[in-house]
């Protein structure tokens, strides 16, 4: 073996030891280190309503704008604003503006993430201030909804979030959720719901609690059928939005030819 050849060999070896020694990447690997491995705690299936809480630093106007943001994300605070009325008939206050902690929505989009989706930006959570302003003070609570959250295209970091005021009567959009799935021939056997929306626009009345998903009725569903909102169970205290009526689509059921021949001959 001529002296080039050694040399490429053994540098070949160093090379798939130093592959073989590596640590294997888990699924989860993009979550931060310092996050543990959270259950996702919308698989559960318990009904209750969960509560949803985050809390946020307050910055001042003088510190606004694209360099400061840049600043605050080297920090691992992530800059938003907090606006919209508090109720239907009286005026906006002053925005304020917020630094929540990057780890702490990372947390969030984990346990609220559904197949497909996240349902991160309907849930409406209490909004601790850790700061004082001229019209709030260090403590306080405000209940709010995740709005206009921005990601990093290629490295899946969140670069801006902002909250609306909730009030009462203020539409959600809540997640749907498939129930019944068993007692579906097409659905038990390989077909699926070609989702058309995996939300529904809901008001919920005071006094009642938020839920967390709308269960959707599969029982008996069939390829072809197409899934309206009559399959759709209305929790209690809530109204369906304006833009929802008896036409509302969820979605239609697909599946392979055979697999509508094997149900056929099943029954």
């Amino acid at each position: 073996m001529s002296a080039a050849a050694l040399r490429t060999y053994s540098r070949l070896q160093r090379l798939t030891a130093r592959v073989t020694s590596t640590r294997p990447l888990s699924s989860t690997a993009w979550i931060p280190p310092e996050l543990p491995i959270l259950e996702n705690r919308l698989d559960s299936k318990d009904d209750e309503i969960t509560k949803y809480e985050l809390s946020c630093n307050v910055r001042p106007w003088s510190k606004d704008g694209s360099r400061y943001s840049r600043t605050y994300r080297s920090q691992g605070l992530i800059p938003g604003i907090i606006y919209g009325a508090p109720s239907p008939t009286s005026p906006e206050p002053s925005r304020i503006l917020t630094l929540t902690s990057h780890q702490k929505i990372q947390r969030e989009l984990v346990i609220n993430k559904l197949p497909g989706y996240s349902a991160f930006s309907s849930r409406v959570y209490d909004l601790t201030l850790l700061d004082s302003t001229p019209s709030t003070n260090a403590g306080d609570v405000i209940q709010v909804i995740p709005r206009d959250l921005q990601m990093h295209p290629v490295r899946n970091e969140v670069l801006c979030l902002n909250y609306l005021r909730y009030y009462p009567g203020r539409p959600l959009e809540i997640p749907l959720r498939y129930s019944m799935v068993d007692d579906s021939p097409a659905l038990k056997r390989g077909a699926f719901i070609l989702a058309q929306n995996r939300f529904v626009t809901l008001t919920v009345l005071p006094g009642f609690k938020i839920p967390n998903f709308v269960e959707v009725d599969c029982s008996g569903l069939k390829l072809k059928d197409k899934v309206r909102l009559d399959r759709l169970a209305l929790p209690e205290g809530c109204e369906w939005g304006k833009d929802v009526d008896d036409e509302f689509l969820v979605g239609s059921v697909f599946g392979r030819a055979k697999t509508m021949a094997g149900v056929e001959e099943e029954e």
